[in-house]
């Protein structure tokens, strides 16, 4: 009969190989329900990030939208503006050709009005002449050399005019 004993020694090697993949087995196992913890985490972290991505999608493309609702809203107001800077413009040319109309008027007036003052003056003048002249035929003897254009004759005598 052969003997048992290499048979027990390669059985006990057997076995403490055994116990080893044993172990070596539930250390695999803890690492692998780890690994499933993490991957759990990490397929909770992707679908959240999915979920962050598209809320920030959304906000991105409403952003978006107010952007060029913003530009075409400045657009806008830009072309009211330079509307309104032409009408100014058409506006303040046409007040500074009624202000040079009314400067030649006003000119064109004091150029009258001088006129006038110098018709009244001769016209006083000539007056005058002719009160003298008449005064002077009809009493050859009184003395007109007080009388003016602001001096009556009241009781044959030269007084002043009333105010």
């Amino acid at each position: 009969m052969k003997s048992i004993e290499p048979r027990l020694m390669a059985a006990d090697q057997w076995e403490g190989r055994c116990v080893k993949l044993n172990g070596d087995l539930k250390a695999l196992n803890l690492q692998r329900i780890e690994a499933e913890r993490e991957k759990l985490v990490a397929e909770q972290a992707r679908v959240k990030v999915k979920g962050d991505l598209r809320s920030l999608s959304g906000k991105l493309e409403a952003l978006e939208k107010e952007k060029v609702q913003e530009a075409e809203r400045r657009k806008d107001r830009e072309a009211e503006l330079e509307g309104e800077i032409q009408d100014l413009r058409k506006s303040i040319s046409e007040e500074k050709a009624r202000a040079d109309k009314a400067e030649a008027s006003l000119a064109e007036s004091e150029r009258s009005h001088e006129e006038v003052v110098r018709m009244a003056e001769d016209s006083v003048v000539a007056i005058e002449r002719a009160l003298k002249d008449q005064i002077s035929l009809l009493l050859p003897e009184f003395d007109i050399s007080q009388l003016g254009a602001f001096k009556v004759i009241v009781d044959g005598k030269i007084v002043d005019l009333p105010e």
